[in-house]
Order: C-alpha cells, then sequence, then structure tokens
C-alpha cells in the first residue's frame, strides 16, 4: 500500500494510576482502579494509549539522546532561553561535561535528570494491560476478540521496545515480564540484570510473539492510526536489536569479560560469533521485505517540496534540486513511502533550533527577545568533514581533492563560481573551499555560511542563505547572552522544513509540523547491508539475491552518485580504490554511508558507539570557526570547541549509586563503580 500523507495525532489520555517502587517503580496500581481501567473498551483503549505515551521522545533535543548528546551536534556551555534553565540540556551535558554515576545524566533507570520517562513504569503499565485485558482476568466484555488479540500484541511489542531501548544504554537490564505485587518484598522487588544473550532472546520472542497478531500497514485507518504497531515496526524493532547485539559493543569485547552478579551469573557474552551477525542477518532481510510489501522505497520527490521552492514544480525541477528536496522530505514529509515508523511530537523547538534566520529577519526582530530564538542545533566541523565529496568517496579518499589541492587547503576561503552559485552558495558570499565540491547530501543536510538555504517559499535565484559573521542574520548577535547561536558556525538545515521560515518582523518562526521518523526505510537496508558484509563480505547475498552494494548504491542513486565500486575505482587515491572489495573496507563505507545518510536523524549516538569508535572519534578536539569573527576573514579561523574525554566506560550508561545501594542486587556497569 502506498503511505498517504496523514498527521497522526492520538490523543493520549493520561490515566494516572499510583504505587511506585524507588528502584525500578513497577507495582501495580491498587484493584479498584484496575478494575475501573478494564471495565469496557473505551476504558482499555484509553490503558493501552498510556502505554503509548510511555514511549521515550525522539523529537526534543533537550531530552532526546540522539539528538544531542551524539556528539554530532555541539551547544554553547551558556545555552539558556527558549523555554531552558540555566545551561544547556542534560543531552548536552553529557557531551560537554561527561556523565557520572552519582547523579547520572538522562538517568532513564529512574527517569530523572533531563530523563522524560521513567521507563520501568511504561514496562509496567504494559504488564499491567496484558494482566487485565483477557475477558478471564476482568477485562472488557465488549470488545471484539480480534482486536484484543491486537491490542495485547502492541503492547507486548511497545514493552519489547522498552527493553530494547534500555538494553541499548546499558547493556544487560532485568526482565520485567510481570507487574510485581503491591505487597512484594525482599527478592521480588530486588531483582537482578539479566545476561546480553537472555535478554535479546526475550526480546526476540516477545515481538515475535506480537508480530503474529499485528496489523500490517494497510489495515491500519490513515488518519486516526498511523504511528501504531505494525508487523513492519516490530520486525524492524527485531532487527535492530539483532544488530545491536552482533556489534562490536557485545560481541568479542574484552572489556565486558568477567563482569558477574552475586549470583556469579556472568552479564556479558564472551567471543566473536558470526552466527549473531547470521540471526541479525535474517531479521534484516525479514524486516526489508516487510516494508516493501508495505509499499515502502526510496523517496524520490516528484515536486519542489509542494511549492516550498516558489516556481519549481513537476514540470521544471531539475535533478540536483529533486535530489536535495528528497534527502529533506525522506525527514520531514509526513508518512512519506520512505517512513516505517514516526512520532508526531511536537517538532517546535527541534525547528526552531535548526532553522536560520535571514539578515532581513534578524535586523527586524522589533521586541523579540533572543531567549525567543533558535540557531543553535549546530554541527561539528568534524562531522562535516565526514560527508562525502561530490565524487561520492570522503574527501580525504578523493584523488581530485588531493591533487587539486582542496584537501589540503580546505580551511581556506574563495567565491563560488557560476556552477556553484546555481544550488550551492550565494552569489558573491565567500566561504570556505571545504564547502565546495560536496555531496548532495552535503548540501541538503548541512547549513552553512553563505550557503543557499532552500525552501522558505522562496525561489532558487531569490534564496535564503545563513550568515554565521558576529551581528549578522545567523551569527552572535544580542543573543549572546543566552548561547542561542550555532556554536560551530553550522546548522542542521536537514531537520527543518522546506517551509518552515521566519516572519520578516518580530523574527516568528511559521514552521511547518511534520512527523519524524524513528525508523525508515534507508536505515533498515543500510543495516541489511552492514549484515551482509559481517556474514560472507561483498558477495554474500540475501533472500532477494542482493549483496551490500545493491543497498548502498540504492540509497546513493538518490543523491545523484555512482555506486560504491566504480565510484571508489574512479575517484580514489590509488592506495584506497580496493576499499569497497575488501570486508575491512567495506565495513568502514557502510559505517560512514550511515553517518551521511543518516545524519543528525538520532542513529549517530548509537552507531558510534555499538561499532566501539567512539573512543576514537571524541579523544579528538571538536572543532568549529571562530563565532566571534567580525568579517570573513576572522571568522574562518578554526576554534577548539570542546575537548572531549571518552573512554570504555562511556559506552554504557552508569547506574545511580543510589539505586545501587537500594538493591544489593544490583551491578554497576563497568568502569563507574
Amino acid at each position: 500500500m502506498m503511505k498517504k500523507i496523514y498527521l497522526l495525532f492520538i490523543f493520549i489520555f493520561l490515566f494516572t494510576i499510583t504505587g511506585c517502587n524507588d528502584l525500578l517503580d513497577i507495582l501495580p496500581d491498587d484493584k479498584p482502579e484496575l478494575k475501573d481501567a478494564f471495565k469496557d473498551r473505551y476504558n482499555a483503549e484509553k490503558y493501552l494509549f498510556t502505554c503509548y505515551n510511555n514511549l521515550p521522545k525522539y523529537v526534543d533535543p533537550a531530552n532526546t539522546l540522539g539528538l544531542g548528546a551524539g556528539g554530532d551536534i555541539i551547544y554553547n556551555e551558556r545555552n539558556t532561553g527558549g523555554g531552558l534553565g540555566s545551561g544547556p540540556p542534560a543531552t548536552m551535558m553529557i557531551f560537554l561535561k561527561g556523565n557520572n554515576a552519582a547523579n547520572p545524566y538522562m538517568n532513564f533507570w529512574d527517569g530523572s535528570n533531563g530523563a522524560p520517562k521513567n521507563l520501568w513504569q511504561g514496562i509496567r503499565h504494559c504488564n499491567v494491560f496484558l494482566e487485565n485485558i483477557q475477558i478471564e482476568d476482568g477485562g472488557p466484555l465488549d470488545l471484539d476478540e480480534m482486536l484484543r488479540d491486537q491490542w495485547v500484541a502492541e503492547a507486548k511489542a511497545i514493552k519489547a521496545y522498552l527493553h530494547f531501548y534500555l538494553f541499548q544504554l546499558y547493556g544487560p537490564i532485568p526482565i520485567m515480564d510481570k507487574s510485581t505485587p503491591i505487597s512484594a518484598k525482599g527478592d521480588e522487588v530486588n531483582v537482578y540484570r539479566e545476561p546480553v544473550d537472555k535478554v535479546v532472546d526475550y526480546i526476540v520472542n516477545t515481538l515475535d510473539e506480537a508480530i503474529e497478531h499485528l496489523p500490517s500497514l494497510d489495515q491500519l485507518d490513515v488518519v486516526s492510526e498511523y504511528g501504531r504497531m505494525t508487523k513492519t515496526i516490530a520486525k524492524s524493532i527485531k532487527a535492530k536489536t539483532l544488530v545491536l547485539a552482533a556489534s562490536p559493543l557485545f560481541n568479542n569485547n574484552n572489556y565486558y569479560s568477567g563482569i558477574k552478579d552475586n549470583r556469579g551469573v556472568e552479564l556479558f557474552p564472551t567471543g566473536d560469533s558470526k552466527a549473531r551477525w547470521e540471526r541479525a542477518l535474517e531479521a534484516c532481510d525479514e524486516a526489508c521485505r516487510a516494508a516493501e510489501a508495505d509499499g515502502g522505497v526510496i523517496l524520490i520527490t516528484t515536486d519542489g517540496g509542494n511549492n516550498a521552492i516558489f516556481g519549481t514544480n513537476i514540470t521544471n525541477i531539475n535533478d540536483t534540486t529533486k535530489a536535495m528536496v528528497s534527502i529533506r522530505q525522506a525527514v520531514t514529509e509526513p508518512w512519506n513511502h520512505e517512513v516505517i515508523w514516526a512520532t508526531n511530537e511536537s517538532d517546535t523547538k527541534l525547528q526552531r533550533w535548526s532553522t536560520m534566520l535571514s539578515n532581513d529577519e534578524w535586523f527586524n526582530l522589533a521586541g523579540s527577545g533572543g531567549s525567543d530564538l533558535g540557531q543553535r542545533h549546530a554541527p561539528t566541523l568534524n562531522v562535516v568533514e565526514m560527508f562525502y565529496s561530490s565524487n561520492g568517496i570522503p574527501i580525504d579518499e578523493d584523488e581530485e581533492w588531493d591533487s587539486k589541492g582542496w584537501y589540503k587547503n580546505r580551511y581556506k576561503t574563495e567565491l563560488p563560481d557560476e556552477e556553484h552559485q546555481k544550488y550551492f552558495i550565494k552569489k558573491g558570499q565567500e566561504t570556505a573551499i571545504l564547502h565546495f565540491n560536496r555531496s548532495l547530501r552535503f548540501y541538503a543536510s548541512v547549513g552553512f555560511d553563505g550557503g543557499i538555504w532552500e525552501g522558505r517559499g522562496n525561489s532558487l535565484a531569490e534564496s535564503s542563505y545563513p550568515n554565521m559573521i558576529r551581528h549578522f542574520g545567523s551569527g552572535m548577535k544580542h543573543t549572546e547572552t543566552y548561547g542561542g547561536y550555532p556554536f560551530s558556525g553550522y546548522l542542521a538545515k536537514k531537520l527543518s522544513h522546506l517551509k518552515t521560515t521566519y516572519t520578516e518582523t518580530r523574527a516568528t518562526l511559521v514552521a511547518e509540523r511534520y512527523s519524524f521518523p524513528i525508523i525508515r526505510l534507508a536505515d533498515m537496508y543500510l543495516l541489511l547491508a552492514e549484515c551482509l558484509n559481517e556474514v560472507g563480505g561483498p558477495d554474500q547475498t540475501d533472500s532477494t539475491g542482493h549483496n551490500a552494494y545493491y543497498y548502498l548504491d540504492l540509497i546513493r542513486a538518490r543523491s545523484g552518485m555512482e555506486g560504491i565500486v566504480e565510484s571508489w575505482e574512479k575517484h580514489a587515491i590509488v592506495r584506497y580504490k580496493n576499499k569497497p572489495k575488501e570486508v575491512n573496507g567495506l565495513r568502514e563505507i557502510i559505517q560512514r554511508e550511515r553517518l551521511n545518510e543518516l545524519a543528525f536523524e538520532g542513529h549517530f549516538y548509537y552507531d558510534v558507539r555499538r561499532w566501539l569508535i567512539a573512543e576514537d572519534m571524541f579523544n579528538k578536539p571538536i572543532l568549529g570557526w571562530n563565532k566571534d569573527g567580525e568579517n570573513k576573514q576572522d571568522f574562518y579561523n578554526i576554534r577548539v570547541l570542546l575537548q572531549p574525554r571518552f573512554s570504555m566506560k562511556d559506552y554504557l550508561m552508569p547506574i545511580r549509586v543510589n539505586t545501587l545501594l537500594q538493591n544489593k542486587n544490583l551491578v554497576q556497569n563497568p568502569g563507574w563503580n
């Protein structure tokens, strides 16, 4: 079924219930309230929506780990105003200051210090629902049995996902498969963390049970039900669980060897297991086939962003504009054909923080306070350099970038030539050589000084552009007090809808809402390619006979790039030409493809950790341009914005010390004692 463009507004009825536990908050509510909650279909569905409401946040950069804590985005430490308290949000504090065990930032275990949800409470809600929805348990009599089975499956899928989310952060976790009686004491409450393999099997088995009764996409009402669990969503979560378990973080990671609890149970697996990758490959293959059966495709737009670019439409759009619009719309076009799972949380803050101000808008503030302005969701220069060249390969591996001196001189500046003025750099705007001859994914994803910002109701000839120099549109002006400016000299343009803009007076944000993608098809294709390479290298094929190259090239084609093998053979420095033909080389390419294709969508945080490459990335200076620059010459000087410290302990989140004191059966994650 071809997905239609609708927003799902599930009105969550917060059915507040009592009962808590200082450790996991897993205790059920008292019986009279539970009886009322399941007395009929209407109230039972409200309780199911409570389960949905306890899913983690995905869109608010102030409390979403993937958006604010990954190291791909940086804020000034003086990041206040705009609804914030003093200083940066907890997500950014993890990156700026590092985490701690006394009072961990983004503590999802206890639901504190920036974490907007107590995920154990969400799991408890799911268990309470499952234990009371059946007729024999006092469930509603007016509920059709097929719909009852579907709701049970939805609750199981949510519960499995919440376990997966905690598993991503903490590794071994308790398995909470039933609610604990309110009278429980001792061992019933003082739960143990279970070994990684047991946690993975539990998540997978729970999802398998759910998949049997979950609807397919074409069985959902497009107006009122998009966003609820489907077979394809559950299969994708299953695949992601198994890929994580197969990745270097949990596969042959000797750092975790010998970590046991007080039962003597070893919590982390040992040895290198190819079988983990084989199991993940099968799951990714199945998830991708399910998505395709739902009508999922790599999105190629047929217009100029639905009139977002004045004068550009289906009759005259060229390949360059089509590619750049398609990359943006894959994220910001609600329920487009590439989306597998999305959320309709408010994206106002994310778009405010990601959207540029033009010079005209900036000079017509008319009383708006600096605290109301955004412009702080800033990609680091380190990440900007990871985007490909126009030849579709890393700039430090590109023979043209080497022979013409572009890489060596990438921090120097020049004016755009006629070709770059058409689509990429505003005429007359001097900018860094680093911003020339880059991939269309770079130009669609990153807002840079002098770079054309497509959309906003303007034609390409009259397009807006960010000027990051001090006292100009997107630079540091009176928001110096608040830190509300692009600290690195870049903005995450990709997260700003093509139609989102500011009014020319009072600088009021006019945001076009969209459904933020949690999982999209390109994500799953890249995971499938990764599994294929890990199982059998470049020649390994899936159930359709396709190898890793096929999926990489399919995604790259949207951006006008040649295939992997062709790009490296034609354009790479000699020593890199065979890189795609080797397992290790192709692994690096797949990792770089994920960073390029999924940039700023919340995957970077988890990917660099499961690959065990965060130490290399985050023990280098984090760089940006000079925010204090009064002119181009001053602005284009490299500054060290942060010198982070990342070690093996940082791959998993710490459990709060007080939580460990309350439950002696829990052990701390390695390195946090």
